[in-house]
């Protein structure tokens, strides 16, 4: 179901992209106004993609994440800065912060933890596209886990391969972390993930 989700929209993004053009039209004739019905020249249509100049740039922005599951919760701010060397090629550089909270009963043990998780990353992106595009980013989290019988404290490294659909200056796709362990913040290797670009 969901490749069938991303085929159409991949599908309906190309359409958009044929379709951003620009129609001239070119006259054979500079007094045509002027020329009766009769007289009048054929026209040419001519279609043209605009190009604007591109200057690098640095632009912001980032990730936000909000998640709910039984009995638990998390929390992700995690603010960037990007640099554009080309429409197609940039790379940026960010915190993190996440909180994570967990109260709830599976089977007859009870969990209950909190884990703050703080750190930085930097990242590569490509868009062989307007619409799409594909990502490398490194994360490395510093994490204090409290429960009940532990207080712990420890680095976790993240190396995340992620693909988005970008429309406007938003991204939402997903990404999926290659270095993934049982000590990472995260729950799981794969991850949905929304980017802003202001």
């Amino acid at each position: 179901m969901l490749k069938r989700i991303l085929v159409l929209l991949i599908i309906v993004f190309i359409s958009i992209e044929i379709n951003a053009q620009e129609k001239i039209v070119i006259e054979n004739n500079p007094d045509y106004k002027f020329q009766s019905e009769k007289n009048k020249t054929t026209q040419t249509v001519v279609t043209q993609r605009t190009k604007p100049i591109f200057q690098p740039t640095w632009s912001f922005g980032g990730n936000i994440g909000l998640s709910f599951w039984n009995g638990g919760a998390s929390v992700l701010i995690a603010p960037k800065a990007y640099y554009r060397f080309t429409p197609q090629l940039f790379s940026g550089v960010g915190i993190t912060y996440m909180y994570s909270k967990n109260s709830s009963y599976y089977g007859s043990d009870y969990y209950d933890y909190s884990s703050n998780s703080f750190g930085g990353s930097a990242m590569i992106g490509y868009r062989p596209m307007r619409f799409l595009q594909f990502t490398v980013e490194y994360e490395g989290l510093n994490t204090n886990y409290n429960n009940y019988y532990t207080n712990d404290n420890y680095w976790n490294n993240g190396l995340y391969l992620g693909a988005s659909f970008v429309t406007g200056h938003v991204a939402f796709g997903f990404q999926f972390d290659v270095l993934h362990s049982s000590t990472s913040p995260y729950y799981n290797a794969w991850m949905p993930v929304i980017s802003f670009y202001f």
